[in-house]
């Protein structure tokens, strides 16, 4: 059993003895992850095969269940590449991306997927301004497109774009008539991040009311509300989520794999995903992206297990939990302290036995006195080549 597992230390006021009913019971969640296509919909990112490859292969690795591994009709290279990944015979499901075009639909069988998440939005913003068609056309297309894919074998994904800026009777109707079609899950879309958690939970309780189909959600993030509103349709009957590792998508981006993973491990127990890979897997997505990893990133981020304050050294060195909720190691992370002219006593000492440094309180206060004054005066931390420096410096003049 990892030693991690027992210093994990969440508010009380999120657990079942206190909430009761507030919290619904949803059953066993499940990651849909989305980096090979969502993902790829980020400005200026382009995965090459080999990225392609490595991605997915994480993905099982950690025990995502579902991966969403691109738009097969969009290039030939595309369709080549979710073909390989198909071929790795991975323990992981996976999907082809499709309109609702008999032709995306070929692509996707023609890559040997598991399943085909199709896209199709009904919100009457798009039928006016994209697809410019009627409801009734609408209908009539959405259930010969899932007939054909479930035709051709395929598990189905209902993925009703711009779910959360459509009227609630007609998006009813349209998941009734893709169910009597044969579709497998119905996805809830909100395709602009442009729901709070209670209108997000209240909507997925509507449709779970009707429908026992499982639901799956797609959150957009830019209100940065992607990571709230899933958690929300979580509580409120989803069992299914789609996500992207750093949550690289259009815009904003989407909710963040690595921070659902954690969400739902220290806030609702659920104990299946080997939340330890997570930062390498962020690391090498952010790599293949080039994207560069925020310092203040949830979960991943260098910031997050890195303590700087003297008040916040001295706590951490007596007991981390009075300042970490859940430890580094369990997502692959090491704490770390950087000092700076907010730094004490405490973290110099600590970072002098890091290094082997065996030295007098005098010597700990002199050292904290001078690193003080250079941080101060170029106004920035010390990085730990700095400081060995400095002490080198301290010690030769001694």
């Amino acid at each position: 059993m990892e030693k991690w597992r027992d210093k994990i230390f969440v508010s009380p006021y999120c657990k079942p003895e206190y909430l009761g009913d507030l919290v619904c019971k949803t059953g066993d969640p499940l990651i849909h992850d989305s980096t090979l296509r969502e993902g790829e919909q980020t400005p200026s990112v382009v995965f090459a095969a080999e990225d392609r490859i490595k991605i997915a292969q994480l993905l099982s690795d950690i025990k995502v269940e579902c991966v969403e591994a691109g738009f097969p009709a969009s290039s030939e290279s595309e369709k080549n590449e979710v073909s390989q990944v198909v071929k790795l015979g991975l323990d992981i499901t996976v999907y082809g991306f499709a309109r609702a075009v008999k032709g995306d639909v070929d692509a996707v069988v023609e890559c040997d997927c598991d399943g085909v998440v199709i896209s199709f939005p009904p919100s009457d913003f798009h039928l006016a301004h994209k697809l410019r068609i009627t409801r009734e056309e609408y209908l009539k297309r959405a259930v010969e497109i899932v007939e054909y894919s479930k035709s051709h074998g395929l598990d189905v994904i209902y993925s009703a774009e711009d779910s959360t800026r459509c009227d609630l009777p007609w998006l009813k109707t349209v998941f009734r008539e893709v169910i009597d079609a044969g579709v497998d899950v119905l996805r809830v879309v909100d395709t602009l991040g442009c729901i709070t958690p209670t209108g997000m939970r209240f909507l997925i309780s509507e449709l779970k009311k009707e429908f026992d189909k499982p639901i799956e959600v797609h959150c957009h993030n830019d209100h940065g509300l992607a990571l709230a509103n899933s958690l929300a349709a979580f509580e409120g009957g989803a069992t299914r989520f789609s996500t992207s590792v750093l949550g690289l998508g259009e815009r904003a981006g989407i909710a963040a794999t690595e921070e659902l993973i954690v969400a739902l491990k220290n806030f609702y127990d659920v104990d299946k995903y080997n939340t330890e890979r997570l930062n390498e897997i962020c690391e090498v997505v952010a790599k293949v992206a080039k994207v560069n990893l925020w310092p203040l990133k949830p979960i991943v981020g260098s910031n997050v297990f890195t303590h700087t304050s003297g008040i916040h050294q001295d706590a951490v060195l007596k007991n981390p939990i009075v300042y970490e909720c859940f430890p580094p190691e369990m997502v692959g992370q090491r704490r770390r302290f950087l000092l700076s002219r907010i730094s004490g006593r405490a973290a110099v000492s600590a970072k002098l036995k890091e290094y082997g440094f065996d030295v007098s309180d005098k010597d700990v206060e002199e050292l904290t006195k001078i690193i003080k004054e250079v941080s101060a005066n170029r106004r920035s931390a010390i990085s730990d080549e700095e400081f060995l420096e400095i002490v080198k410096r301290y010690f030769s003049k001694a």
